[in-house]
């Protein structure tokens, strides 16, 4: 299977540009969630927030994309726009889930796993200047300014489920996207060192 590189992050931080760019640099594809995907998704996002049903409804439009993405992977080098960190983190933050219970080491085993995930992110001041410029406040932007130790509980997520940062702030996308790669290469390179000694 193809490598798989995940962007993940809170809105306002780039990561649509970035993943373009990461994946015109690889040759690899930016995953797109099928119509029934985004079906379900959009069915899922009407439920009330930090809900059991609403919970329940997202994690299996995850695991849905994850058959997707295998099935991709096995041509092509996928970049995703957001995954199970995002998902993981804000459930985190509405009590859902635990900090505790969230890591790499275990990871959920019906869904794909990145070969390298990045926490990207931006200043503060600068993320919601970004954020400013759009026309909506989703659910999960309110409780992250009002609630700080929702916030907390939503970046300490992506934190531990990602397997590093990448400042976003005093970067153009382009030069981003070049440290990503060179994260990806690194990465890359070890697995291939480390692969013979399991074998």
């Amino acid at each position: 299977m193809k490598p798989v590189i995940v962007l993940e992050a809170l809105d306002g931080v780039g990561k649509s540009t970035v993943a373009k760019l990461v994946a015109k640099k690889l040759g690899a594809v930016v995953y797109r969630p099928s119509g029934k995907i985004n079906h379900a998704t959009n069915q899922a996002i009407k439920l009330p927030y930090g809900s059991q049903e609403r919970t329940a409804a997202i994690r299996n439009t995850l695991t849905m994309m994850s058959k997707e993405i295998k099935q991709i992977a096995r041509d092509d080098r996928v970049v995703l726009d957001r995954f199970y960190a995002s998902w993981a983190s804000a459930e985190a933050g509405a009590g859902n889930l635990r900090i505790t219970d969230l890591s790499i080491d275990s990871w959920p085993r019906d869904l794909i796993k990145p070969d390298l995930s990045i926490h990207l992110r931006v200043d503060e001041e600068e993320r919601l200047k970004r954020i400013g410029k759009r026309d909506y406040q989703n659910q999960r932007e309110i409780k992250l300014g009002n609630d700080h130790s929702y916030r907390f509980r939503v970046i300490r997520g992506l934190t531990r489920l990602t397997d590093c940062d990448v400042d976003n702030t005093f970067r153009s996308p382009e030069e981003t996207a070049a440290a990503i790669i060179e994260l990806y290469n690194t990465q890359i390179k070890t697995r291939m060192m480390l692969e013979p000694m399991f074998a």
